[in-house]
C-alpha cells in the first residue's frame, strides 16, 4: 500500500513551490548598487562621490586614453616617503597593474578564443612584454587619494612593438598627476623570442588607440 504524500497547509510537498526570499535579504553591493545607495560604501570610500570618479574617467577619455580600461588604484598612507609625498616607484607599480589590466580588457571580446585570451594574459603563447618605461612625474600625491589609471596604444603601431601609453588622473586633485610610455615588445613564449605582432592583438590594439604627442 503507497503512503499518501505528505500534506502541508492543504498541498503536496512535491506540488508546493519554494518560498520566495525576501527582497533584499541576499543583497549584492554591487557598483551600481553603491551609486544607488552610497551610504552603503565604507567611510573611507565616500572621500570621492561617484560622480567625481565618472568626471575623472571623462578627463581621461578627453586626454585620449581608452575609458572602458581604466584602473583605480587607492593612495594608502606607506606609499609616503621621508619626502612628505607618494614615493616615485609606486607611480610604476600603478602603471604596472593597469597595464594587465589593460591586456585583460583587450582580450575581452568575442575575437579572441579562451586559448588566447590564456596565451596572452598568462604568458603561454604569443603576447606581449614591456621592454622598457619612462614616467614623466607632474605632480606630487599625498594621503589620501584615489587614482584613475588610464592607457592607450600609441598610433601607428611597428612591426613587433608599440608604445602604450598611461596617465595617472588624482581625484583630489582633479588633474593628471603622471604620464608614461610603456615600450612593449610581442613576445612568443614558447620560442622565447620576439616576433610580429599577432593580427588579434594588433587589431585590438588599433581599436583602443589613440595619437600621441611623442613628447610625454
Amino acid at each position: 500500500m503507497t503512503a499518501a504524500p505528505r500534506m502541508l497547509r492543504g498541498l503536496p510537498l512535491a506540488s508546493r513551490s519554494a518560498p520566495t526570499p525576501l527582497r533584499g535579504a541576499h543583497r549584492t553591493l554591487t557598483t551600481s548598487a553603491l551609486v544607488r545607495d552610497p551610504d552603503a560604501r565604507p567611510a573611507s570610500s565616500q572621500l570621492f562621490s561617484p560622480s567625481e570618479v565618472q568626471a575623472g574617467i571623462a578627463a581621461l577619455k578627453e586626454a585620449g586614453y581608452d575609458g572602458q580600461s581604466v584602473w583605480e588604484q587607492r593612495v594608502v598612507w606607506g606609499d609616503h616617503d621621508q619626502f612628505q609625498h607618494v614615493n616615485n616607484v609606486h607611480f610604476v607599480r600603478w602603471f604596472e597593474s593597469a597595464r594587465m589590466f589593460f591586456a585583460n580588457s583587450l582580450t575581452n571580446t568575442p575575437d579572441f578564443t579562451e586559448q588566447r585570451r590564456e596565451e596572452i594574459n598568462r604568458g603561454t603563447g604569443k603576447s606581449f612584454i614591456l621592454a622598457g618605461i619612462n614616467v614623466r612625474y607632474r605632480r606630487p600625491v599625498l594621503y589620501p587619494d584615489i587614482i584613475l589609471v588610464g592607457q592607450a596604444c600609441e598610433l601607428p603601431l611597428g612591426k613587433d612593438r608599440f608604445m602604450l601609453r598611461g596617465a595617472a588622473y588624482s581625484l583630489a586633485q582633479k588633474t593628471i598627476v603622471a604620464v608614461s610610455a610603456q615600450d612593449c615588445v610581442t613576445y612568443d613564449y614558447t620560442k622565447l623570442a620576439k616576433c610580429d605582432i599577432p593580427d588579434d592583438i594588433r587589431n585590438a590594439l588599433q581599436s583602443k588607440g589613440a595619437h600621441f604627442d611623442k613628447k610625454l
